[in-house]
């Protein structure tokens, strides 16, 4: 089929057809022209039903829909086929491929230290902590642990949990706190509830995505551990 007779379908017919091709043969599908780019990127329910069914397709086991606010396309992207950090715009390998559902990011660990700043910091430089307690972070003393996998694989760890030490998107703190300061009393303390409720859902998916991962994991480990014991009793 050539690109005409594709492009002369019924949008259902289209959709019918990439519902059954993977999310990278959806992407690369998007730089064939710009019909099927505004077809694909559309952020519609009938478009992210698409990018869905490809997902679920291809990653069987991720039924885990995105967080509030973030369509299939970015999801997958992030999640699974993404290569290069968001700042830089460098390629980024295994070893230093760092996905933070909090900042919705993908980033190496320069990048992550550049464009982050402690807890301790923004309040120094005035931020106050009420802003900070509606707002996403990551303990980034975990980042360079390189047992962080193994240890987290078999800890409960509390949704929204702060840590020892944690760190925020800078852009992202000085954006919410141009539009705490523009509000009144009343309109702050809507604003800080859904803020907050935005934090919640977004620790909700991230928690299902770190259970999901440490449930794999383990079995891995388990499954690892079970071989070399039956290759030991075989010698």
């Amino acid at each position: 089929m050539n690109n005409n007779s594709l492009l002369s379908l019924t949008s259902e017919i289209l959709a019918e057809i990439c519902e059954n091709l993977s999310p990278k043969d959806l992407y690369t599908l998007t730089i064939v022209c710009k019909k099927l780019r505004h077809f694909l990127w559309a952020t519609s329910g009938f478009t992210q039903q698409i990018w869905r069914k490809s997902r679920v397709l291809m990653y069987s086991q991720d039924s885990i829909s995105p967080p509030t606010g973030m369509c299939e396309q970015q999801y997958i992207w992030l999640k699974e086929l993404g290569n290069l950090c968001h700042v830089c715009r460098t390629q980024v390998d295994k070893s230093d491929r760092h996905l933070f559902w909090e900042f919705k990011r993908l980033c190496c660990k320069p990048c992550l230290s550049n464009k982050t700043t402690s807890f301790e910091d923004l309040l120094q430089k005035n931020i106050p902590e009420r802003l900070l307690s509606c707002l996403p972070c990551v303990d980034i003393d975990n980042i360079d642990n390189p047992s962080r996998e193994i240890f987290e694989a078999f800890l409960v760890t509390l949704p929204g949990s702060r840590g020892q030490n944690p760190h925020y998107w800078t852009s992202d703190v000085y954006e919410a706190y141009r539009e705490f300061n523009a509000l009144n009393g009343n309109e702050r303390e809507e604003w800080v509830k859904k803020k907050r409720a935005e934090v919640e859902e977004l620790d909700r998916v991230i928690s299902e995505i770190e259970d999901k991962r440490r449930t794999e994991l383990i079995t891995s480990l388990m499954r690892y551990t079970l071989s070399t014991v039956q290759m030991t009793q075989a010698n």
